[in-house]
C-alpha cells in the first residue's frame, strides 16, 4: 500500500472500530485524567507544515517514522488542559536515526458530538534533537541554508478523537514538525514534517 493511501485508511479504520471495543461505566467519563502514553507512526512529507495539513492531497516521501510519547497535565481550565511532553522517534529510510523531543502542550476538551463523540485539538511546542539529519526534505532544507537540523523547534498540532463510551483511549492525527523558525535554530529557515496517526490512553 502506498503511504499516501496508508494514513488516510487508518483514520477512517480508528474512527470506524472504536465503538465496538468496549465500555466503561459513566462515571469515569467524568474523572480527571492527567497523564498518558502514546505511541504513533506515519510518513515524512515533501511539505511544509501548512501543505503537510492536508494529509489528501500532500506528497508523501519514502521515509517512516515511529515514536511512543508521555504526557503530563498538572493544570486545567475548564475545557482546556495544559501540561508536559516527552517523545522519542524513529525515523528510518536511507540513514536511519533517532529523534528526541519534549515542550509544552495545550489541549481543548469542550468540542462534543451528542453524548457519544468527543473531538479534542491540541498542540505541542518545545525542542527536537536528532541524531542524524533526515534524507528527503530536511536534508535539502539544510543544503539550501548551510545550516544543522540536528536541534529544531518541535510543534505538533494535532486533532484526537474519543469515544465516551470508552473514554480512556484517543485516536489522534498529528503533524510532526520540526523548524529552524526562519534561522532561529540551527540556521535553519525550515525543517521537516511528517503526518502520523496514533492512539493514546490516559490514566
Amino acid at each position: 500500500m502506498k503511504p499516501s493511501n496508508a494514513i488516510p485508511l487508518a483514520l477512517l479504520l480508528g474512527a470506524a472500530t472504536m465503538p465496538f471495543l468496549g465500555t466503561t461505566d459513566a462515571q469515569a467519563q467524568n474523572r480527571d485524567v492527567n497523564q498518558s502514553v502514546f505511541a504513533f507512526g506515519g510518513t515524512m512529507v515533501d511539505a511544509d507544515i501548512l501543505q503537510a495539513s492536508n494529509p489528501f492531497g500532500v506528497t508523501y516521501e519514502d521515509l517512516p517514522i515511529f515514536g511512543l510519547g508521555y504526557q503530563y497535565f498538572p493544570a486545567r481550565m475548564g475545557s482546556f488542559r495544559f501540561g508536559l511532553e516527552a517523545g522519542l522517534a524513529g525515523r528510518y529510510g536511507g540513514h536511519p536515526n533517532a529523534e528526541l523531543w519534549g515542550g509544552v502542550v495545550g489541549r481543548y476538551d469542550g468540542f462534543e458530538i451528542g453524548d457519544t463523540v468527543r473531538i479534542s485539538p491540541a498542540f505541542t511546542f518545545g525542542i527536537s534533537h536528532v541524531t542524524h539529519t533526515q534524507e528527503g526534505r530536511e536534508r535539502k532544507n539544510e543544503l539550501e541554508g548551510n545550516g544543522d537540523a540536528r536541534t529544531l523547534f518541535y510543534l505538533g498540532p494535532e486533532l484526537n478523537l474519543s469515544f465516551n463510551a470508552m473514554p480512556d483511549v484517543d485516536f489522534f492525527w498529528r503533524i510532526h514538525h520540526r523548524s529552524g523558525a526562519w534561522g532561529t535554530l540551527g540556521d535553519m529557515h525550515g525543517g521537516s514534517s511528517a503526518n502520523v496517526v496514533g492512539v493514546r490512553f490516559n490514566f
